[in-house]
């Protein structure tokens, strides 16, 4: 059998000596610079490299620059459509900058976020954008001391930037709305804690109850996992209770979801036997029967601002003082709120 040849990679140097120019040539048409070339030489070097069929080695690019044109991003789910839209916007941002981002989907595991640091910075990514689960500090540290840029989303951490949502308002609002419609049995679905700032909603929740002098009733709130199958679980609990609520504020749409589906379940209506009420305005909420009231998280805005930030922390690192970022957040009103029945 004869041996199979694999076929020689094309060069600057090819391209060079098919155009009839100098190699230096072929680098200034591709960088756009830094020395000016002719239209005529530049049609010349185009030419040669549509019919060598050349592409430039990225690998080697970045040994001259000392960049690998490439950001890493952890997040915790990449299921969760909150993640997906960040993920979306900073990923644009970094494309149109000619960044690569490499997804690292951490399944809210511990173990997942520490062996995606250890690969993104063996692979020398220019920087690391993380939404992390527990420990941020420690789970950062590899990267600080690899001197590669960290930007964390959805906490508030001293030394380190950071960009945050303003979770506690989101909270007080999310209540204060359902005090406002006349209820006063009002239950809470949390996720589990972890070390985001979001556990700052379950707070918000207790201040309004407080400043509207109602008790805070432990029985109420409920604890539970991720997804709509644990929403729906955990308003069975609710809905166990020889006093249900008459309104339900949850941790966000997804849970949401679970929890409709549950008191639809069980015979009653929302809103008319009980009001429903998530948080970060998902896609889908406006078009959950009914349409969800739901808190708006800046989800876009978020990615936005990671990817410019990110690319920022690259550009001059040593130049930027740390701090934290708060973005606001704000109510969306629909049909799944109403008074509660007489």
């Amino acid at each position: 059998m004869a041996d199979v040849m694999t076929p020689k990679r094309v060069t600057h140097k090819d391209v060079a000596e098919h155009a009839g120019v100098s190699v230096a040539t072929v680098s200034y048409v591709f960088n756009n610079g830094p020395r000016p070339v002719s239209a005529a030489t530049r049609a010349k070097v185009e030419a040669a490299i549509a019919e060598l069929g050349y592409y430039p080695n990225e690998m080697a690019r970045g040994l001259r620059l000392q960049q690998s044109s490439t950001i890493g991003l952890i997040l915790p789910s990449i299921m969760n459509p909150v993640f997906a839209e960040i993920a979306r916007e900073l990923e644009s941002v970094c494309t149109q900058a000619s960044f690569l981002v490499l997804l690292c989907n951490a399944e809210r595991q511990h173990d997942r976020e520490v062996r995606f640091i250890q690969m993104l910075r063996a692979k020398q990514v220019d920087g690391v954008v993380i939404t992390p689960h527990h420990d941020p500090l420690a789970l950062i540290e590899p990267l600080r001391q690899a001197r590669i840029p960290v930007l964390v989303l959805e906490h508030d951490l001293p030394g380190v930037h950071c960009i945050a949502v303003d979770e506690l308002q989101g909270g007080r609002i999310a209540t204060q709305h359902l005090l406002d419609l006349g209820h006063r049995r009002i239950g809470l679905i949390k996720r589990r804690p972890t070390s985001a700032l979001s556990t700052q909603r379950f707070v918000g929740y207790q201040q309004a109850l407080t400043a509207a002098g109602i008790d805070f009733d432990p029985e109420l709130v409920i604890e539970c996992t991720t997804g709509q199958a644990a929403g729906g679980q955990a308003m069975q609990q609710l809905l166990a209770l020889s006093e249900p609520p008459t309104a339900v504020f949850t941790h966000n749409d997804v849970l949401a979801m679970g929890v409709i589906y549950a008191i639809h379940s069980a015979g009653y209506a929302v809103p008319g036997d009980i009001s429903v009420v998530g948080y970060d305005d998902t896609t889908s909420a406006a078009y959950l029967t009914p349409p969800l009231t739901t808190v708006r998280s800046p989800k876009a805005e978020m990615g936005l601002l990671a990817g410019r930030t990110i690319l920022q922390l690259v550009q001059q690192q040593d130049s930027l003082p740390a701090e934290t970022v708060t973005l606001p957040v704000e109510l969306v009103v629909r049909a799944s709120t109403t008074p509660p029945p007489a």
